[in-house]
């Protein structure tokens, strides 16, 4: 195959000249008394006060710094290269200290691109690459910005020759849309699309929003209405100014979560082609990744407190490259109830059709048997707290703080009893777990690694078990189960599939 070999978009010398002068304005801001005062001095006695005050070298020194970055910058930036040679990926710097860092196609899980609003402005792509590799699991192992038409061709070959690696065909894996702006395009050759609508993304954007956010919020709400009702408004602010911004800072707070995630979110769609699934997703910054199926370590179907309320499930992808990172998303579906999910699942995912979560079971309800038997030392702890504080302080309100840690903390063992189940097939698991929120994970006997059991003294008695499954780059509980079935599942991992 033809050696490609490429620089970088110089927008990205511009892109750290940025960076550091944002660094350069938080150390400003932290004189900014003094700054103050030299501006009111130039207003008053114009730049002789600069020149007198020294301020003028202090100017110039900063101009040279960036002078010197802007320097540094460009020589790293001519000086580096990005090769795509045969089935290789190659990002050779030449600079004084030579680096040169090399990745197999064949090793690659995903190939991402986004762009954020400058990138927009001067026509640029990021693409993020990332490989099965543990070490860098949460972070991206290449991270390349082309001029848009460069990097869509870039994305391609890559994406090309991993399907060629794959035995499917080179570019029979990806389909014919030029970008991400264009991804509607694919409906043309008779690909399903599930695209969701503002409706659907202000409805994920509350399903999946955490509780107590929320009911903090309200709390504030209510109890500055019953000041205001009983106390009048003037002493309200009089009396309770800082607990009236606090609430004010409270709903800011739960508009801002859900705002964040529609706009995190919109215009999301994805579709399956081939061995791949394509998400695009974002308005301030578009993001478009690509999941090779065979990739995934597990999905995982999240209900927050108000989906386990309305029954709403959406699913995310565990692979190594997608939502690895702060601000990425690895969502594979919105919010949607049980059937909508079976069918998407069904065209984007087939190979996970074994997994149904109505058949999953409750585990063992001696579990919650010994979830008691491991509560007796914060029931002791909550005790010995109470007999301290009295003792020293005498009123017995003040007991009410360790109780209500130790109520709080047992109503945890309760819930996670509640979300605890699994689902054993002759394909893989369904693992779930949580407390108020509820995550359930699907995984294959051949993506799992390590079963890590646990035998806590009651559970050994009472004939049943407990452990952590460890996936490649994640791990999810497993339940109290029978300790014949705990055998089994181990078997089933040692030989991989039956």
């Amino acid at each position: 195959m033809k050696e490609i070999k490429l620089r970088c978009h110089f927008s990205t010398i511009f892109e750290s000249l940025w960076q550091f002068w944002v660094v350069i304005v938080f150390m400003l801001l932290n004189q900014i008394d003094t700054i103050i005062d030299v501006v009111k001095d130039i207003g008053s006695d114009g730049i002789k006060s600069l020149v007198s005050t020294g301020g003028i070298w202090g100017l110039a020194g900063l101009l040279v710094l960036t002078a010197c970055v802007l320097i540094f910058q460009f020589l790293r930036w001519r000086k580096t290269w990005v090769i795509l040679d045969d089935n290789l990926i190659i990002i050779e710097r030449n600079t004084l200290r030579k680096v040169k860092n090399t990745i197999a196609i064949e090793n690659i899980s995903a190939v991402n691109m986004e762009r954020n609003l400058f990138e927009r402005l001067v026509g640029t792509y990021r693409i993020k690459i990332d490989t099965n590799s543990m070490t860098t699991a949460n972070e991206t192992d290449i991270s390349i910005v082309f001029r848009e038409d460069i990097a869509i061709a870039f994305r391609k070959t890559v994406i090309e020759r991993m399907s060629a690696l794959k035995g499917s065909g080179t570019g029979k894996a990806l389909s014919e849309e030029r970008q991400p702006d264009e991804l509607y395009k694919a409906a043309s050759e008779g690909k399903k699309i599930f695209a969701s609508s503002p409706k659907d993304m202000l409805a994920h954007a509350f399903y999946d929003m955490p509780m107590f956010s929320l009911i903090i919020a309200l709390a504030g709400i209510c109890g500055s209405v019953w000041y205001i009702g009983n106390m009048g408004f003037t002493a309200f602010i009089r009396d309770a100014f800082g607990g009236f911004i606090a609430v004010v800072i409270m709903v800011l707070t739960a508009i801002y979560n859900i705002a964040k995630r529609f706009i995190k979110y919109y215009n999301f769609t994805v579709y399956r082609d081939g061995k791949d699934v394509h998400v695009r997703c974002g308005l301030i910054k578009l993001r478009s990744y690509t999941i090779p199926v065979d990739k995934i370590t597990a999905l995982q179907i999240e209900q927050q407190p108000f989906s386990r309320i309305f029954k709403r499930y959406n699913v995310k992808v565990v692979t190594v490259g997608v939502g690895d990172e702060d601000g990425e998303s690895s969502n594979l579906t919105m919010s949607l109830p049980e059937e909508k999910l079976k069918e998407q699942l069904q065209e984007l995912v087939p190979e996970y059709s074994w997994a149904d979560i109505a058949k999953v079971i409750k585990e063992e309800k001696k579990g919650m048997t010994v979830r008691l038997v491991k509560s007796v030392k914060w029931h002791l702890a909550a005790a010995a707290g109470i007999i301290v504080v009295v003792v020293l302080h005498g009123p017995w309100w003040a007991a009410a703080v360790p109780a209500v840690m130790d109520a709080y903390i047992n109503l945890l063992y309760i819930m996670s009893h509640k979300a605890a189940g699994y689902m054993a097939s002759d394909e893989g698991m369904i693992l779930s777990g949580g407390f108020f929120a509820k995550h359930q994970t699907i995984c294959t006997y051949k993506k799992m690694q390590i079963l890590n059991i646990s035998y806590h003294p009651a559970a050994a008695h009472l004939g049943i078990v407990d452990g952590v499954i460890m996936l490649l780059n994640s791990s999810a509980g497993l339940p109290y189960i029978k300790r014949d079935l705990a055998i089994e599942i181990t078997n089933r991992i040692i030989g991989g599939q039956k």
